[in-house]
């Protein structure tokens, strides 16, 4: 990796005195340590870029999604008003007709079980 020397001006010497103090913690020089945070900062400036990035490509996802769920919702809406509609005209040609509907949509639904409120473990020895 070729190294490019870069002049730092003005530096906080409260700054400097704080970065040479944690180099010397870390058994590391000064400005191996500052390259470290320039380096650690410009991968982050990356990932901060890429991450809007992807933002736009997931809240456009979701609007599609939305918009597949409303139309879901409104075609289910349109069927059951169109099923009303030739329910009601068969019911002309067929009375009795209305007797089955019910009786279909009472077994279609799901019912509750009657579960025992205890299990008794002894009956399956």
């Amino acid at each position: 990796m070729k190294g490019i020397t870069k002049t730092i001006k003005n530096i906080d010497e409260h700054a400097l005195k704080t970065i040479e103090a944690q180099a010397s913690k870390e058994n590391v020089s000064s400005s191996q340590l500052i390259r470290e945070q320039i380096e650690h900062y410009a991968k982050r400036l990356e990932e901060d870029s890429a991450t809007k990035v992807l933002h736009t490509y997931l809240d456009d996802l979701i609007m599609a999604n939305n918009n597949v769920v409303h139309g879901l919702n409104d075609n289910t809406i349109a069927i059951g008003e169109m099923f009303k509609t030739i329910l009601a005209r068969l019911e002309m040609y067929f009375p009795d007709l209305n007797d089955e509907v019910e009786r279909i949509q009472k077994n279609a639904r799901p019912k509750e079980k009657n579960l025992p409120k205890s299990i008794d473990f002894d009956e399956f020895e």
